[in-house]
């Protein structure tokens, strides 16, 4: 069945949309009528491959190639979607940035940069969003949707990734406080929770037959979350079906977190590899 053409008229901003989760939900989007400003920091080939697609459904694109810890490139980046589309519906955080090294090896740069990327990016964003939702007219009972995407690192104390875990939790809590801030101003602020995810990040560190292991012997379901999962969620959160919908969070990870029992590790569920 083809996705109901329901948010046609409004506008959406997508971070880390060039690949991954980012891509999915830009594409996701668009399907369901959404023009989409496309946000990533790389841009190139992968950021005009998404808008190509997004205007193949029907839709507007907008690149901004920028990096979403500079505050000011925010700004700009919301002033132009605006300035393009006239107003600013939807706003999805699925930037990522992580070097994953142990604490005590950790290397500074390398940890305050993951920060700046994963906690304040996340800042930044959704704050100028929700300063541009709350100018404009509602459509419908909702003035505007702000979807965080987290992960179970921000309650799974996973080692070798300190900061990002750091950055995670943090956004957890935030998503709360503000949905509970803006509540009143009719802006919906929810956060979608991935487990493990299929994402060219995680190929960089691992096979495919590695990562179907791994998802077989950690995760009930028996398979990693593909990005499309985590999309379906976000889909729902900025559809009109959610807006009495604010402060919630979606765990998309196949019982990832209930089946801990099945737990060993990570690195050692990837090696091994089926026959």
């Amino acid at each position: 069945m083809a996705t109901e053409r329901t948010l046609i008229g409004r506008v959406g901003l997508v971070t880390g949309a060039a690949r991954g989760i980012g891509r999915a939900v830009a594409l996701m989007l668009a399907e369901g009528g959404l023009d989409v400003a496309v946000c990533d920091v790389a841009g190139g080939e992968d950021a005009q491959q998404v808008a190509s697609e997004v205007a193949a459904r029907g839709c507007e694109a907008l690149i901004h190639e920028i990096d979403v810890s500079d505050r000011d490139a925010v700004r700009t980046m919301i002033a132009a979607t605006v300035a393009r589309f006239g107003r600013l519906d939807v706003a999805v955080t699925s930037h990522a940035a992580s070097v994953r090294e142990p604490i005590l090896a950790a290397d500074w740069d390398g940890f305050r940069r993951t920060l700046e990327v994963m906690q304040l990016g996340v800042v930044h964003v959704a704050q100028l969003a929700a300063q541009q939702m709350v100018r404009q007219a509602p459509l419908g009972e909702s003035r505007g949707k702000i979807v965080l995407i987290g992960s179970v690192r921000a309650f799974l104390p996973i080692g070798g990734s300190s900061a990002y875990n750091m950055a995670k939790a943090a956004t957890s809590h935030f998503a709360r406080t503000i949905a509970a801030e803006l509540a009143s101003q009719h802006i919906n602020v929810n956060q979608v929770t991935p487990g493990w995810v299929d994402t060219p990040g995680e190929r960089k560190h691992y096979t495919e037959a590695q990562l179907r292991a791994a998802g077989a012997a950690t995760i009930p379901w028996g398979r990693l979350a593909t990005p499309d999962d985590v999309a379906k969620a976000v889909r729902f959160l900025v559809s009109r079906d959610a807006d009495y919908v604010t402060g919630a969070d979606i765990l998309v990870d196949g019982g990832f977190v209930l089946g801990m029992d099945r737990y060993a590790g990570l690195d050692d569920a990837a090696e091994r590899e089926t026959p």
